[in-house]
């Protein structure tokens, strides 16, 4: 009879004990329509065979959609010239070739990308200047430019115009816009 309470003892106080459970912080405690928690200045990294390049990618953090950077562009400049398809990522980083961002002759190249995990989520941009040098590389005023440029972009966007996602999912995935579409 005596380990039969000291078995109800020692069961009690081990559920009594604080149990230690372990807490995963996120990047993204909320996730905001048309705006973001900050801006970060990245490296993307691809490697294709032993080649690897990087180029500096602005990333807007905490964004409602990893499709804003994508959504915004076509909004404003229409469909984009070419899809990339970096390995083991099933979306596309999609370019826009020769775009006159700021109306002043000088065009660039523009490259969305966007990332969601579980609640982690950004979308970014990067660019290219018409000798195919990396903008964004260096902390410049045109750099500072581009990144309101596309802050802008983002605050402005219009939930309300869905051609992108037609025109997006009938390229990258035509059975995920039949269902969508049902």
């Amino acid at each position: 009879m005596k380990e039969v309470y000291i078995t109800i003892i020692i069961s009690v106080f081990l559920s009594c004990s604080s149990s230690q459970k372990i807490i995963k912080k996120t990047k993204c405690p909320k996730i905001y329509k048309n705006k973001f928690t900050k801006i970060l200045n990245e490296k993307y990294v691809v490697v294709n065979n032993n080649d690897t390049t990087a180029i500096n990618e602005i990333r807007f953090e905490c964004v409602y959609s990893a499709f804003y950077t994508h959504k915004v562009m076509y909004d404003k400049y229409g469909k984009w010239n070419k899809e990339i398809y970096p390995s083991n990522r099933k979306h596309p980083i999609l370019m826009w070739e020769n775009i006159d961002l700021f109306s002043n002759g000088k065009h660039y190249t523009i490259l969305t990308n966007g990332l969601e995990e579980w609640k982690y989520i950004y979308a970014s941009v990067m660019i290219l200047d018409e000798n195919e040098q990396d903008v964004l590389s260096e902390q410049t005023e045109e750099k500072t430019n581009l990144t309101n440029y596309f802050t802008e972009l983002i605050k402005n966007h219009n939930s309300e115009k869905k051609d992108f996602y037609e025109v997006y999912w009938k390229i990258v995935d035509p059975k995920r816009w039949k269902t969508i579409k049902e």
